[in-house]
């Protein structure tokens, strides 16, 4: 493998991976509190399992940890390799990212319009709240705009950190500037600071005692404080990838007894790195992230440069759960709740989970072949034809052929994802 001129087909099965652990998680989760009692102890079981290293099935918020960081890895390698203008770089990912995710929240306002804000009796208030707010046209526009701070649990529980991913993919340039003239420290130390600010200001004591207001106080998961803290992700995506080829040849370097330290140490950054943070006090979300982000970043070395981890990732099996990832990722909790409001006290609900979990791969597989494959075919042709726009407005005042200009320059571009 080069780390320089391929694919590394590896990370597509880590985030494949990480979304089943975020599915399997969900499923966990629906049978807390559940009057049947059988349900209800084999979720306190779970909770059992979650401090011992089985706790990796369970990590949803660590892959979506993961997820950012792999997402400022691939993007610094698209504007680096392509050599898009900004203009076309933001025309891909908008459609790239913005298609799927709008046919997921047809689907969900569909969803949440059929079963009317109906309950799901006997089922706990974390399930009960998805599909439970009126559809209105207030919240259909918040949902088209993307970006805006909303109640991203209307319609698909998922997509907050898809409003983050869009965000931060239009601010990536600077990002990428950044990481490449700069010594890597210094890239990522505004990041840093950046990330622990916005971590003082979310703190509820902090906030009280300083009375701070505003987009600090408010938001839920899709507020601007949790994007200004997630650029930092972004940021050590962006810093592996621009060094990458350093990174691999020092690890390749490494004695087997260092590398499976390093194996250890990522393990447990990944499963028990934020419940680590209980005795500083910061026991919330952002400051959970911070030994996620290292683990996700010793995650993407490894998944690269060890030999044997990368054979099994670059298994078929794997393989496909990464092509899917995306759609897998965004389509189950709308097969979750069309399920349970459908099927709910009709069958067990053991095997309703275990048929949910099936068919969230039929749906995913679906979705990739129909949705998603013609979005990565239809952001080629929108980078594109933004480029030859922009290259032939740049022409006008230098007496350039700005289509044969934009063919030299963005005919790449178009066979990149």
């Amino acid at each position: 493998m080069s780390g320089s001129s391929s694919r590394i087909h590896a990370f597509d099965s880590l985030r494949g991976l990480a979304a089943c652990s975020v599915i399997i998680g969900h499923l966990f989760m629906v049978m807390r509190g559940q009057q049947d009692a059988i349900y209800d102890r084999f979720f306190q079981w779970t909770r059992v399992v979650k401090q011992t290293p089985a706790d990796v099935l369970f990590q949803g918020h660590a892959a979506v940890v993961l997820f950012f960081v792999l997402s400022g890895f691939v993007l610094y390698l698209l504007l680096a390799r392509a050599k898009l203008s900004m203009p076309a770089y933001v025309a891909k990912r908008v459609v790239r990212l913005y298609v799927p995710y709008l046919a997921a929240i047809v689907l969900g306002i569909i969803g949440a319009h059929a079963v009317a804000g109906d309950t799901l009796d006997g089922f706990n208030s974390w399930i009960n709240k998805f599909w439970s707010w009126p559809v209105t046209w207030s919240s259909i526009g918040e949902h088209l705009l993307f970006i805006g701070q909303f109640n991203s649990d209307r319609y698909d529980f998922t997509i907050w950190t898809l409003v983050h991913e869009m965000r931060i993919s239009l601010v990536f340039p600077l990002i990428f500037l950044m990481v490449r003239r700069m010594r890597w420290w210094a890239a990522l130390m505004p990041f840093v600071v950046a990330s622990a600010t916005m971590i003082v200001l979310r703190q509820p004591a902090v906030r009280e005692s300083m009375n701070i207001v505003g987009f600090a106080a408010h938001g839920g998961l899709t507020a601007y404080v949790l994007t200004v803290h997630y650029m930092l992700a972004f940021a050590i995506g962006a810093s592996l990838a621009h060094h990458r080829e350093r990174l691999f040849a020092a690890y390749a370097r490494l004695p087997v007894r260092t590398r499976i330290l390093l194996g250890v140490l990522t393990f447990m950054l990944y499963v028990y790195g934020g419940k680590a943070l209980h005795i500083t006090g910061l026991a919330t979300m952002m400051p959970y992230d911070w030994p996620m982000m290292a683990a996700a970043a010793l995650l993407l070395v490894t998944a690269a440069a060890e030999p044997g981890f990368r054979r099994v990732l670059e298994t078929s099996p794997c393989q496909y759960l990464g092509r899917i990832s995306y759609s897998l990722y965004l389509f189950h909790p709308i097969v979750l709740l069309a399920m349970l409001h459908g099927f709910a006290g009709r069958m067990p609900l053991g095997w309703l989970l275990i048929a949910t979990f099936g068919l969230c791969f039929v749906v995913s597989d679906l979705a990739y072949r129909t949705i998603e494959q013609p979005a990565v075919e239809l952001s080629r042709a929108a980078a594109d034809r933004v480029g030859r726009v922009y290259d032939r407005l740049r022409a006008r005042g230098r007496g350039v052929d700005g289509d044969r200009a934009g063919t030299r320059r963005y005919g790449a571009a178009g066979r990149m994802r």
